[in-house]
């Protein structure tokens, strides 16, 4: 159910985005009803009209292919009822709000007032919200992390913010593993003026993909099988848009099914701009193409780049990136190709969505959609584990921003940060007395993600809101000594407001094939660096080369993101001028690791650069 305020004024100048090309705001609208968006919020963005765009999130446990399906897949207009929540047609337990999936969407004008209130319906647990993309300044308070910016929503919750962070971004659960199960949607904040209007002719409201990898069970019961037993911690499927069909057909004794496949209509001859986000929580990152066509980037996680053409492109999970997709081929049907890397490969996971040029008939491509592990002939954009050694591999470094920058040669404050998994005695995974790690048989090992040799820990109680609570912080450059021992806290990167930073992230790569997608809370940052030196490294040898001049940073037009790749055996570097305060979370965005504590929070400034705190916000903390 979607709530919506209308608060409106007219609007001067010229609109500066087009939905549909040449059409009038009739046809607009009824595009918007058919489409099930009829949302006053959802339209070409004028100077001087802002409005109040108001939501209801009601969160519960739910179900796929429930009662509310009828005879889906059987009969496939029954897929299409309300609340019905078909996926691969597999029947599984999941979290959903307002009984969709992904959640309702959220596509509103820069400057517009979001307002949601979120509901909490599950029988036992809390809940939050985080505003993946959105920098929250001004508006600290909502970022969504429970413990550093907000005590986790027992019942009822608002959050209210300006959206002034415009592009692609969504929104997803802070809390467990509940964006595994299925709390997150997409959330599109368009601009009044666009300055790549001339790079294409649609931004369809319906032409936003949400992909994500796909379990056949519950995720909390998929974690603590992987965590407490045997089992592994692969996919199942792909879906996009919440769709899909499970192509493998032996995974978990399941054959394929019927089910519905998420269809991109386009018009014949005009650019067609395309929003991709991977909103996946297991180590999958997922190579999107579409046949016979290609795909220029002109975005990514909100941020604008030199056009880009490329023939397919890595998402990994937090990522967003903007394509224009020109329709210049015969009327027909095309794959939109997903295939599933790492962990997605075992249950070789593949997902298609139907690209459809207006007048063609209504059916699937002739072309075999199959599982390859392989990239598509041609260019690959942000390939997985590369340093960009060859020509048809092509990294985020290699890209231009749109806007043009010089960054300086020094920082204020540089950061090493080791992502690594460690064989300890993880009080959360073994006990030392009785089945330590070194105790058990192989099959029994589970290794520790942590971030510098440290867990994770939150805090009793968000010190954004409640700074005067004394609290079991860390600090970097005073780790406590933790070789071999596990050790855990609030681990705290501290910076002064206005200070130049730099960090230099390193996933060893020790321990396994990993690949950890970083995602910083409250900026973007500029990626200046990104090499993988071999299986493993260490953060030791990465300064020993960068002391020898060994590594060249990327200072002029460097891209922008908030979620970035870290090589397996490399490193990522990224900078940003912290002029957000606040405490901020920085992660492996993959939730198994997050979950475990590969995780820390950026300190930027002091309570007095803040605004003040909402009147009646929640306090929580420890009771003794």
């Amino acid at each position: 159910m979607i709530s919506l305020m209308v608060s409106t004024s007219e609007a001067d100048g010229k609109a500066a985005m087009n939905f549909l090309p040449s059409v009038g705001s009739l046809v607009l609208l009824l595009f918007l009803f058919v489409q099930g968006l009829c949302d006053d919020c959802v339209r070409e963005c004028h100077y001087g009209d802002y409005r109040i765009c108001t939501y209801q999130f009601h969160v519960q446990e739910y179900h796929t292919l429930s009662r509310a399906c009828y005879q889906c897949p059987d009969n496939a207009a029954d897929c299409y009822r309300q609340d019905c929540i078909p996926a691969d047609g597999v029947a599984r337990p999941l979290l959903a709000v307002n009984r969709q999936l992904p959640g309702p969407a959220i596509q509103v004008c820069e400057g517009d007032r979001v307002v949601v209130d979120v509901f909490n319906d599950q029988l036992s647990d809390t809940e939050t919200i985080h505003w993946h993309g959105h920098h929250m300044r001004r508006f600290q308070y909502y970022d969504g992390v429970p413990f550093i910016t907000q005590c986790p929503i027992q019942k009822f919750f608002r959050y209210d913010f300006l959206a002034t962070t415009p592009g692609t971004h969504w929104w997803h659960s802070h809390t467990g593993v509940h964006r595994a199960e299925g709390v997150f949607g997409a959330f599109v904040v368009r601009q009044t003026q666009d300055l790549y209007l001339d790079t294409y002719d649609v931004d369809s409201p319906d032409h936003v993909l949400v992909l994500q990898d796909w379990l056949h069970k519950s995720a909390l019961e998929k974690f603590s099988g992987r965590h407490h037993h045997t089992q592994d911690d692969f996919a199942s499927a792909i879906l996009i848009n919440g769709k899909g069909r499970n192509y493998t057909n032996m995974v978990d004794g399941f054959v394929e099914t019927k089910t519905p496949l998420e269809v991109v209509m386009v018009t014949p001859k005009l650019r067609h701009r395309l929003r991709l986000i991977n909103a996946g929580s297991l180590n999958c990152p997922l190579v999107v193409s579409v046949d016979n066509h290609t795909l220029t980037i002109i975005a990514t996680d909100g941020e604008k780049i030199v056009p880009f053409t490329t023939n397919s492109l890595v998402i990994y999970s937090g990522e967003r990136f903007d394509v224009v997709l020109k329709a210049d081929q015969p009327v027909g049907n095309y794959w939109i190709r997903v295939n599933g890397l790492i962990d997605c490969e075992q249950n070789k996971c593949v997902q298609g969505a139907v690209l459809r040029y207006d007048g063609a008939p209504d059916n699937l491509p002739s072309a075999q959609l199959s599982f390859d592990s392989n990239y598509p002939p041609g260019v690959v954009v942000n390939p997985l584990n590369s340093g960009g050694a060859s020509e048809e591999e092509v990294t985020l470094v290699e890209l231009d921003a749109f806007k043009p920058s010089i960054l300086k040669e020094k920082v204020d404050k540089q950061f090493f940060l080791a992502f690594n998994f460690n064989r300890i005695n993880n009080s959360l995974l073994y006990h030392s007395g009785l089945y330590p790690y070194n105790g058990v048989t192989k099959e029994w090992h589970i290794n520790s993600p942590q971030v510098n040799n440290l867990s994770f820990k939150a805090p009793l109680s968000p010190p954004l809101s409640q700074p005067m609570v004394q609290q079991p912080f860390c600090y970097y450059g005073e780790e406590p000594p933790c070789d071999g021992d596990y050790c855990s806290c609030t681990y705290v990167l501290e910076v002064a407001l206005g200070e130049t930073v730099e960090m230099v992230l390193v996933d060893e790569g020790t321990i396994g094939d990993e690949n950890h997608p970083f995602h910083l809370h409250g900026y973007n940052f500029h990626v200046v660096a990104m090499e993988r030196l071999g299986s493993e490294t260490t953060v030791e040898e990465v300064k020993a080369l960068d002391a020898a001049g060994g590594i060249k940073r990327k200072l002029k037009n460097p891209v922008k993101k908030d979620s970035v790749t870290i090589p397996d055996g490399g490193y990522t570097i990224v900078r940003f001028t912290a002029d957000n305060p606040g405490w901020w979370l920085m992660h492996c965005h993959l939730s198994f690791h997050s979950e475990l504590g590969m995780a820390a929070v950026l300190h930027v400034g002091q309570p007095s650069d803040l605004p003040p705190v909402p009147k009646g916000f929640p306090t929580c903390g420890a009771f003794t």
